[in-house]
């Protein structure tokens, strides 16, 4: 029973912070508001500029365990997540011709003013994080096929640097999401989104995430009970990408639960960190569904289906450019739309605010899609698993 009331506790923990900052941000004083958006900033300031390093450390320590076994993954997981990330695309697509729903050019609006951060401070990135997935997957899969010597006490040490990181982080994401939570609150883009943005929501929340529950019924065994441990695991994950959008900020809830979640838990330390970068289901639909939705309020046709694979080609390619952050999702994009859908500069200021309006719903369906492809992936690995030889 203590184990079953430790896995509610942090989803509930997490589940309060957000309903108290949207019940009773009101009253709250703005100095306070702003101090709290403050730390919340620092916080994600110091999670961006080292999580390169925990990147590198994990997929580094898992490579180079794996031997002669390494490229097998590595070749596992590309097809994997570019397969994915086309077929959502396509899906929005098919989604977005069959509902038709438009989005007026001055639909967006946002409160008059902004919360500002009581104080801040940068840190300049050291390398990026595709960089260090890179170099992580290419110095294990050396260090992992010549088997030197150093490799397993280097391993050692990153494997327990990382742990010490994510010991420090999770009792910090309460107040992470507070402070992002409050700052939604106070600038008036909840109410924005439910109120003025509904039948873009509903499509979007019904197409991506029916989606990413239907894949964990059926990698369930299409058994309610199992499905349901499996989505409570990742609830606490779910919750921080929410209120902090950013996938990476909740990596290290990720990475829990996808060990929750999979039969072997080496897997889950190979494919959390390897795509939270690069696996983003609610970016493969709600990018694509809301710039054919701009189009046709601007007059112009939905592009043809030839145009559009064009299309969804650049837009997998550019997937492995995208940093999991606030934002991140539609930045790298936005040349592709241009270039491909033809959307003018006032088309694609529009699809930015409307992303960042949804953002932490999307990052969201990022974070679930990822749960639901960790299990792919462990699936994956044990059925190409080497069968021992019978005698």
């Amino acid at each position: 029973m203590s184990s079953r009331l430790r896995n509610f506790a942090m989803p509930l923990v997490f589940l309060g912070v957000l309903l108290f900052a949207f019940a009773f941000g009101e009253v709250i004083p703005s100095s306070v508001k702003s101090f709290l958006y403050a730390l919340s900033l620092s916080i994600k300031e110091c999670l961006i500029f080292l999580l390169p390093f925990v990147i590198f450390s994990l997929v580094f320590c898992s490579i180079s365990k794996l031997g002669a076994k390494a490229i097998r993954y590595v070749l596992i997981i590309l097809p994997l997540v570019c397969c994915s990330n086309f077929v959502n695309t396509m899906l929005s697509y098919v989604i977005s011709g069959a509902s038709n729903v438009g989005v007026l050019p001055d639909a967006v609006q946002q409160g008059s003013m902004a919360l500002l951060p009581a104080f801040s401070f940068s840190l300049p990135p050291l390398i990026s994080n595709d960089i260090a997935l890179f170099s992580g997957v290419t110095l294990g899969l050396f260090c992992g096929l010549s088997r030197l010597s150093l490799t397993e006490k280097l391993a050692s040490a990153l494997e327990g640097l990382s742990s010490v990181f994510f010991k420090i982080l999770v009792p910090l994401m309460p107040l992470f999401v507070a402070g992002t939570a409050l700052k939604l609150q106070y600038d008036g883009v909840i109410s924005s989104i439910f109120e003025r943005y509904f039948p873009i929501l509903l499509m979007f929340v019904a197409s991506s995430y029916g989606l990413v529950l239907l894949q964990f019924f059926l990698l369930s065994g299409g058994r309610l009970s199992k499905t349901a441990q499996r989505i409570r695991n990742i609830i606490p994950a779910l919750v921080t990408a929410f209120g902090s959008m950013s996938s990476a900020a909740a990596l290290p809830l990720s990475i829990k639960a996808a060990e929750q979640n999979v039969s072997n838990a080496e897997n889950a330390r190979i494919i959390a960190p390897s795509t939270v970068n690069i696996h983003l289901v609610g970016d493969c639909f709600f990018i694509p569904m809301i710039a054919i939705a701009v189009m046709t309020s601007f007059g112009m046709d939905a592009p043809f289906f030839g145009t559009y694979v064009i299309f969804a080609l650049h837009f997998v390619i550019a997937k492995f450019a995208v940093a999991a952050v606030p934002g991140g999702g539609v930045l790298v994009m936005l040349p592709i739309m241009q270039n491909y859908l033809g959307l003018s500069a006032d088309m694609l200021a529009l699809v930015t605010a409307l992303y960042i309006l949804f953002d932490p719903l999307i990052t969201t369906c990022n974070v679930a899609g990822n749960g639901a492809m960790a299990i792919v992936f462990d699936k994956v690995t044990g059925l190409l698993k080497p069968k021992a030889s019978k005698q």
